[in-house]
């Protein structure tokens, strides 16, 4: 039983996530959520398909 496509870090995730989107700085985010480095913290962040091309429409 249980949500399909919910674990026990999706609130972690969403967490991180939308502080990154508010422009918090990652350091900040891994301080607060306790990750013990970046690349740890970075598997947790969503990027968006749209925030993807938007990036690359600033080139």
């Amino acid at each position: 039983m249980g949500l399909r496509g919910y674990s026990t870090h999706s609130n972690r995730r969403n967490w991180a996530t939308r502080l990154d989107k508010a422009g918090v700085r990652l350091k900040a985010i891994q301080d607060l959520g306790g990750w013990s480095s970046m690349a740890a913290l970075q598997r947790y962040l969503d990027v968006a398909e749209e925030e993807k091309v938007e990036a690359i429409t600033q080139l």
